[in-house]
């Protein structure tokens, strides 16, 4: 059994029924997708129980239909598994996920980030604010959401699914 497989099994058995997807794909690599609400849960797990103690990076996804956050956690020990967490927020117009700060302190300007492009509201962070835009960008003339997150995009979905017959003149 790999690394991978053993910290993948490991946490089916604990969070079995929280787990919408999981997977391994490449040779060290773990994809678990969970629920905003059981994100603190599983990240304290991952440190704690299976010695990941490195929050390497944090990533936004700005989907159609909706956001995905996906948090990197990495080991020092010569053990190559890399475990990634999706998480996917339905809400468009006010997406929010629970800081894990508290957790990994390395977290801090990953979810600045998060908050200061796709404008996902960061619940708990002791110090959300811009990161990279500056101060007074709220203030600014801003015409669209889109704008005023620049990592969000400006879907105009269609009334009707795509259809590849549909675009075919």
């Amino acid at each position: 059994m790999t690394s991978a497989q053993f910290h993948l099994l490991e946490i089916k058995k604990h969070f079995g029924n929280k787990l919408h997807e999981s997977s391994i794909y490449g040779t060290n690599r773990i994809k678990v997708h969970v629920s905003p609400h059981d994100l603190l849960e599983i990240v304290q797990y991952i440190r704690d129980k299976l010695v990941f103690p490195s929050c390497e990076a944090i990533s936004g996804l700005d989907w159609e239909t909706h956001f995905e956050v996906i948090y990197f956690f990495d080991r020092w020990d010569g053990d190559s598994t890399l475990i990634q967490v999706h998480v996917k927020l339905e809400d468009r117009d006010n997406p929010s996920i629970p800081s894990i700060i508290n957790l990994y302190t390395s977290a801090d300007w990953h979810e600045r980030e998060i908050y200061d492009l796709f404008g996902i509201k960061i619940e708990n962070h002791p110090n959300l604010k811009r990161l990279l835009l500056p101060e007074e960008w709220d203030e600014m003339d801003h015409k669209h959401i889109s704008e005023l997150y620049p990592m969000r995009r400006a879907y105009k979905l269609p009334d009707k699914p795509y259809s590849y017959n549909s675009t075919k003149k």
